[in-house]
C-alpha cells in the first residue's frame, strides 16, 4: 500500500481510530482513578574515609566510590531492614519492605541515595529517615577492623528533608500520554490490518487498484420508488450521476451499444433499480428505449414500476402473445418495457433458445437503446447466456456489499462467453473525496470516455473492453 492508499483506508475508518484513541484514554484515565496514591520519601548518605592525609584521601575517596557500589545492597539487607522494623514497629516483613526501599549510588561519587515508597508521605519519610539511620550503624560495624580500631569508612546523613508533598504515583500526563499514543497505535493498526482482511468492495478507487477493474459511475443509494410517477429521480443526485453513466456508455468504433446487459456478480446489489434509473435517463434525452426484464426466475420489474404482470418476455419468446402486446408504456411515454412474463420452470433453456435471440435483434431495430436486467451471475447460468447476445455489459457492485472474489469469478464468467464488459457501475457509494473536479473530470475521461479507435483495453482474465465483437 502507498501513502494514499494508507490515507485512503484511514478516511474510511476514522471512526474506528477515533473509538481506540477514546478507549485508551478512558483506560488511562481509569487506571490514573483506581491506582491508589503513593509517595516517595528520600535520604541521602555521604561515604567518606578517615584519612588525613590529602595524598592518602584522595586513594581513599577512590576506595570508597567502589565500595558505595556494594553498599546500595547492603541498604535493603534483611540485617538493616529487620532494625528499621523493630525500632519503628512496622507490622511486615524484611521482603515486605525491601520492596518499598530502593537505593542507588550516582556515578563518581560517595553519595547513597534512599527512596521509600508508601501510601503516607510521613511515614515513608520517617522509614526513609531509620533506614539511613539503620544503615550508618551496620556500616560501622562491618568497616570497623577491631574494638579499638579507628573506622575505615564513614557514613553520614546528608540534610534534612521533609516528607514529600506530591505524589509520585499515579502519574495521570504520563498515563494519558500512553493511553493516546497505544489508542492512535492500536487504530491506525486495526483499521490497516481490518482493511487488509476485509474482502468487500469500499470504493470505486479500491475496485480499481485491487482488480485494474474500469468504473463507468458512481451511484448514489436510489431514493424511494416512485413508480407511479414519470419523474424517478429527476434532478437528484444519483439523476447527475446516471446522466454521466450515460455519457460514458459509448462504445470506441460504434458509440452507444444498441443493447445493453445489467448484472451483477451476486443478488441485492440494486441491479434492477440501475437498469430502470440507466433506462429511464436515456429516455429522457428523446432516444427510444426499451427496458427488458430478463430474469425469470423472480420477475418482479413489472409490480415495482406499477404495470400489469404478464403478458412478457416468457410469454413472446414462446410464442404465446405477440411482442406489441406484451411491451407496456411507462416513465410518460419515454420508455417501453417488456416485464418478465409468466414464470417459467426451465428459463436457461428458455433464454438459450433462438426465439430469444431473434427477439432482442427485432428490439434492437425497433429501438435506440435496449436495457436488459439479469439474474446475478453465480448463482445461474441466464446471465452468461445473455451477455453472449447483448453487444455490451456493465457490471454492477454495491459497495459494502460485493465481494472482490465475486466480482472476479463474475469476471471470468463473463469471459468465458466472450461477452464485452464496459466496466463496472459502483452503487450506494460517493465520489471520492481527494478528486477534484479535474480529478473527476480526468477520472471519467480515462475510465468511460471512448478511446482512440486503434486502442484496445484488455481487462482481467482476457475481458475485452474496446476491440470489436462479432455477432
Amino acid at each position: 500500500m502507498d501513502l494514499r492508499e494508507y490515507v485512503d483506508v484511514l478516511r474510511r475508518r476514522w471512526r474506528f481510530v477515533v473509538v481506540c484513541i477514546l478507549l485508551g484514554l478512558f483506560t488511562a484515565a481509569a487506571v490514573t482513578a483506581l491506582t491508589p496514591r503513593t509517595y516517595t520519601a528520600k535520604a541521602q548518605l555521604f561515604i567518606a574515609t578517615n584519612d588525613k592525609n590529602s595524598a592518602d584521601a584522595y586513594a581513599g575517596g577512590l576506595f570508597t566510590q567502589q565500595r558505595v557500589k556494594s553498599y546500595t545492597q547492603i541498604a535493603t539487607s534483611p540485617v538493616v531492614l529487620r532494625g528499621v522494623i523493630g525500632e519503628l514497629d512496622l507490622r511486615t516483613t524484611p521482603e515486605q519492605l525491601a520492596n518499598k526501599i530502593s537505593a542507588q549510588a550516582p556515578l563518581d561519587t560517595t553519595l547513597v541515595d534512599i527512596g521509600v515508597e508508601d501510601r503516607s508521605p510521613a511515614r515513608a519519610q520517617t522509614i526513609a529517615d531509620e533506614t539511613a539511620a539503620q544503615f550508618t550503624r551496620y556500616i560501622d560495624t562491618i568497616e570497623k577492623g577491631s574494638a579499638d580500631a579507628p573506622h575505615l569508612v564513614k557514613a553520614s546523613v546528608v540534610g534534612n528533608p521533609e516528607p514529600p508533598t506530591t505524589p509520585t504515583s499515579p502519574r495521570p500526563v504520563l498515563n494519558g500520554a500512553i493511553g493516546l499514543l497505544a489508542g492512535i497505535v492500536i487504530g491506525i493498526t486495526g483499521a490497516v490490518l481490518r482493511n487488509s482482511l476485509d474482502t468487500r468492495v469500499r470504493s470505486a478507487g479500491d475496485l480499481r487498484r485491487r482488480l485494474d477493474f474500469t468504473t463507468l459511475g458512481v451511484l448514489p443509494k436510489p431514493a424511494g420508488r416512485r413508480a407511479s410517477t414519470g419523474d424517478r429521480g429527476r434532478g437528484t443526485q444519483r439523476d447527475e450521476a446516471l446522466s454521466q453513466l450515460r455519457i460514458r456508455l459509448r462504445l470506441p468504433h460504434d458509440g452507444t451499444p444498441s443493447s445493453l446487459l445489467v448484472t451483477s456478480a451476486v443478488n441485492g446489489e440494486a441491479r434492477t433499480d440501475t437498469a430502470i434509473d440507466l433506462a429511464a435517463n436515456v429516455a429522457r434525452t428523446g432516444r427510444r428505449v426499451v427496458l427488458v426484464e430478463a430474469d425469470l426466475r423472480r420477475p418482479g420489474l413489472a409490480t415495482t414500476l406499477g404495470l400489469r404482470d404478464a403478458p412478457g418476455l416468457a410469454d413472446v419468446v414462446t410464442g404465446e402473445v405477440a411482442l406489441a402486446d406484451a411491451l407496456q408504456t411507462w416513465e410518460a411515454g419515454h420508455l417501453r418495457v417488456l416485464p418478465g412474463g409468466t414464470p417459467q420452470p426451465d428459463p436457461t433453456t428458455l433464454l438459450s433458445s433462438r426465439y430469444l435471440r431473434q427477439l432482442l435483434r427485432t428490439l434492437e431495430a425497433d429501438a435506440d437503446f435496449v436495457v436488459m436486467d439479469s439474474p446475478p451471475l453465480l448463482p445461474f447460468a441466464d446471465a452468461a447466456i445473455l451477455a453472449a447476445e447483448a453487444e455490451a455489459v456493465v457490471l454492477v457492485v454495491q459497495v459494502g456489499k460485493s465481494r472482490y472474489g465475486q466480482v472476479r469469478r463474475a469476471l471470468e464468467g463473463l469471459a468465458s462467453v466472450g461477452a464485452r464488459v464496459l466496466g463496472a457501475v459502483v452503487t450506494a457509494a460517493q465520489p471520492d473525496r481527494h478528486d477534484g473536479p479535474h480529478r473527476r473530470h480526468e477520472g471519467a475521461q480515462r475510465d468511460g470516455a471512448p478511446a482512440p479507435e486503434d486502442r484496445t483495453t484488455t481487462m482481467p482474465d482476457g475481458i475485452r473492453t474496446s476491440a470489436g465483437r462479432s455477432r
